[in-house]
Parts: structure tokens; sequence; C-alpha cells
């Protein structure tokens, strides 16, 4: 059920294009990062299947929790291999997470009539393999890709998947080499990828030279809503009456591909087991619970599996309690502290932000992924707060949370855009936050009124709310936002007897890059459809 189309068009075109701008003398690095099963492999492996360009070397390397001796000798075997592939053998470019085969010596036997240097450099490098080197193994071997791209006269795309592993193998000073070949290596372009955000991030601005323009940062999102929406309803296209669930799904899990695959997958299995040839509650609640709510379900798994990981950092407890207490609806550190005490909370929510479990948002903490949120919400947190509780209790919890987040979404969908927006903003409560690239405090409301009250889709609503002496004026839009647009939103705050302290421009499709610029030079804020996942996330207790 995983999928077989491209969902992310723009990124596999912009990755074709970044190749062919190499392969014409311009070098731009590129750095992918996004949570686990945001789809980061799955481009890699459409970018070498396109096999983009016979005169490109793709050295392609996935890295994973093993020794270093293990992944030394993938590496460079990985290669050899790429390099034999492309003079003509019929060995593959990719290497699995199993054993190589041939063996690192074999491959060394096989290159050496083609490519004589590169196999001795890589035959000197296995005697410091085997004499435990292997710092100084990872530095010769990041040497050996430019002699590999002189003796196969091909530039080298270096594809590095999941770069952020190389900190747990024990190589010292592993990205300040890597960094010194980006620096130094103009034949190479380099393509990592890595599932730890903020980590990575601070390695690519410190060590691998971001600074200075050496790589494009593309950070990859949930899946835009129309896209994932498709895409689900295709893979239930036999199912009947299945496009509430699928609208609900994008809802619940947020566009992850890898969520929706485990889910969808389990989904029509349960469907086949029943007989049924429609999704019905009580098969979407079973398949909950096998894939989230069951200690066997992967899905579960994997949750535990992030929480763990704290867990077992001396101080671990104390994130895990503060973890849990965002998830049950505390935003700020200081209602956080209320709840578990300020002892170590500092040291607690910093170790939070760098396993990329919870951010900061102006002054209020979030959960970004939606799925671990349920998780700790429901399942997680009636256990830890229990420990004896039989399944049947916690399965019982599980649905009623679900049961009670459809309630909401389906009271939601009665909702026009705008309808949804003032029900929004009546939930601010003096909270600080960061949207748009903007900070700005979302003020308690007195007084919420639409002009028009009646519109058509293609055309603004109006909001002005009042409170604590200000007002904001907000264009909500369900089409596209032009310059136009933003040009009679300015027009009708200039109208208003009390001049607006914020003016806000919310779409639910796109804004037009000129029209965003005008919005910008009139001091407006700008809300997507992310901004507005942010808020919903922030206030879904309410």
């Amino acid at each position: 059920m995983s999928p077989s189309v491209n969902l992310r068009p723009k990124l596999a075109a912009h990755l074709q294009q970044r190749l062919q701008a190499f392969e014409e003398g311009f070098r731009h690095n590129l750095a992918l990062i996004g949570p686990a099963g945001s789809g980061k492999t799955f481009q890699l492996q459409q970018l070498l299947e396109s096999k983009p360009s016979v005169n490109l070397l793709l050295l392609y390397c996935p890295l994973f929790p093993e020794s270093s001796r293990s992944f030394l000798t993938r590496f460079l075997s990985s290669l050899l291999a790429s390099a034999l592939e492309n003079s003509g053998h019929n060995e593959p470019a990719m290497e699995s997470p199993q054993p190589a085969c041939p063996s690192l010596r074999q491959w060394i036997h096989l290159a050496q009539p083609a490519f004589p240097r590169t196999a001795a450099a890589v035959e000197s490098i296995e005697n410091l393999i085997a004499r435990r080197f292997y710092s100084e193994a990872f530095t010769r071997a990041l040497d050996v890709v430019g002699i590999l791209g002189e003796e196969s006269r091909r530039p080298c795309v270096l594809i590095l998947d999941e770069v952020m592993h190389l900190e747990d193998l024990g190589l010292t000073h592993a990205f300040h080499e890597l960094g010194k070949r980006v620096m130094t290596s103009p034949t190479t372009l380099f393509i990592l990828t890595s599932s730890s955000i903020h980590r990575s991030r601070a390695v690519l601005r410190e060590r691998l030279q971001l600074l200075f323009g050496q790589f494009q940062l593309i950070a990859l999102e949930a899946l835009e809503a129309p896209i994932a929406t498709a895409w689900v309803q295709e893979q239930l296209r036999d199912i009947g009456d299945a496009k509430e669930a699928s609208s609900f799904l994008i809802h619940w899990l947020g566009g992850y591909p890898w969520y929706l695959s485990m889910f969808l997958q389990r989904l029509a299995e349960r469907i086949r087991l029943s007989g049924q040839s429609h999704v019905t509650e009580s098969v979407f609640l079973q398949t909950a619970w096998d894939v989230l709510g069951s200690p066997e379900g992967p899905l579960f798994q994997w949750c535990r599996l992030r929480v763990e990981r704290v867990s077992q950092d001396k101080r671990g407890n104390r994130s895990v309690e503060a973890l849990t207490q965002i998830a049950e609806g505390a935003r700020t550190t200081t209602e956080i502290a209320k709840r578990i005490g300020r002892a170590g909370l500092t040291e607690a929510m910093q170790r939070l932000v760098e396993e990329d479990l919870a951010l900061r948002n102006g002054n209020c903490w979030v959960i970004p992924d939606p799925l671990l949120r349920f998780w700790l919400a429901t399942v997680f947190s009636s256990q830890r707060n229990d420990p004896r509780m039989n399944p049947a209790t916690s399965r019982q919890r599980l649905e009623n949370y679900l049961q009670s987040c459809w309630a909401r979404w389906m009271q939601n969908r009665q909702l026009t855009f705008a309808e949804q927006v003032v029900e929004l903003f009546s939930k601010f409560s003096d909270d600080t936050v960061s949207l748009d690239s903007k900070t700005g405090r979302l003020p308690h409301f007195e007084a919420i009124t639409r002009h028009p009250k009646d519109h058509s889709p293609e055309e603004a609503t109006y909001i002005i709310a009042q409170g604590e002496g200000k007002s904001w004026c907000a264009s909500v839009q369900e089409s596209a936002v032009d310059e136009a647009a933003i040009a009679r939103f300015e027009a009708f705050c200039k109208q208003q007897a009390i001049k607006p302290s914020r003016k806000v421009v919310i779409c639910r499709q796109s804004i037009e890059p000129n029209a965003r610029l005008l919005a910008k030079s009139t001091n407006m804020w700008v809300w997507g459809t992310q901004d507005l996942s942010i808020l919903e996330g922030l206030y879904e207790h309410y």
C-alpha cells in the first residue's frame, strides 16, 4: 500500500533540475530534511531509477544504526559497485540494509581492471578498517570519491541517506571532514537527507557551511491536503463510502505517506476480513487499535521507540513527563511547571527539542507530529498513569478519544471557511506565537464580526475582532489570493474607525508571489494551511 506514484512531483522535478545544472557546471548541494516517513528515501530511489544522466556517477549509501566497520565496508562497496555498473557491469548501484555480497575484498578484485587507482585506494582503507582506525578510514573513504571521479571521468553525485547517523558511529570529526570535501570538491555534488530535523539544521549551519550557500535546505513537510486526499481516495477506490474516511485520515494523521500507508494497508485487510465493502465505524476503530493502540501495532512501536529514546537519558523521565503534559493540553512552560514542577525543566524541554519531539513556537509548546500527539494523549498517558490498566480499558479510551476527534471534525466541516476562522479566533488566549516569520500575541477577543455575512467562495470575507481596546482585521479567502484582493483588503482596513493593530490575510489555497510581496509591504500577516494547522493543534483541547 506504499505510494507507487510520486506524491511530491515538484520536488522530484527540482532534484532532476539540480542534477542537470550540475552536469552543465553549476553545483548546488542539497539537504533534504523531514520526519521519518515523509518520503525522503522514496525521492532518492525515484531519482536513481530514473537514471537522469549517463555522464554522472551516482553514488548512493544509506546509513543505519550499526558499527563503524559495517558502515565503512558498505560505503566502500557501494562506491565500487556504482563504478562497475557505470562501466558496463550489471552489479546493483544501491545497497540494501543486509550485508553486502560480494564482500569488499571481492569488490576490490572486480574493480581492479577498470579502476586500478580506486581499487588500490580502497584496499589501503581496508587495512585501516582491519586495524580499527575507523576515523582515518572514513577520511580516506571520502577521498576515494574524488579518485573515482577522476578515473571514471565522470562528475560524482554522493548521496548519503540519513547522514546524521554519522554522529552515532563514533567517527571523530566526521562532519568536519565531510564539510571540508563540500568546500574543496567542486566536481562532486552532495545530496544529504536526515530525519533528525533539529540536529541536522545545526550541523548544516555550523559544520557543513550552510551559511556560505553551499547547501540548499529543503524541508519535507506533510503532503499538501489535495494531493494526500487524492492518493488516499485512489487507494480506497474499491471501497464504498470512503470519501469522508479519506478526508478524516488526512486531518487526523497529517499528510505523512508512511503513516497513511500503514493505516490504509490494515484498513483494507480489516474490510476483507469483515466481508464488507465499505468503511464502517467499527472497522475504522478496529484498524486504529491494530496499528496504533495495540503493542504489536507498527505505529504503536514507532511512537514508543521515539519516547524510549528520550527516557533512557539520565533526566529522560522529566522530558517524558513534560511531553505528556504538552500532549494533554499544556501550552506554556509556566503551565507545564505547574503540573510537574520546575526542577530540571529547562534541560528536559531542550532534550525534547533536540529529538524533534516538541518545538517552541513563541511562548507556546507544540508537538508537531499529529500521530505522536494523539498516541501520547490516549495510549501512553493511560498506561503511564495506570500500568495495570487492562487492554480493554485502554482500547475504550482510544476509541472514545478518536470518536470525539471525529465529532469535532464533522462539526467543523459543516462550517464555511470563514466560520472556521471565527471559531479559531474565539479560542485565542493571549498566547505569543510565530507564524509567517512573524512573532505576535493572539489576544483574547470579546467581539468577532464578519463583513459581509454572505459571500461566494471566490470572494474574501473580512473579519473584525475586538478586545482589550484593540482591533484586528482579517481577510479570509478560500480561492487563490491575488494582488487585487490584497489592495481591496488594505482599502477596507483604512476605512475602519479604529485603526487595526493587526492585519491578517488567511488563505486556504495559495497566494500569488506578487500578492505576498504587496501584503508584506503593508505589514500584513499571511497565514496559509500550515499556519492554520499549527493553531488548530495549539487549541485542539478547547
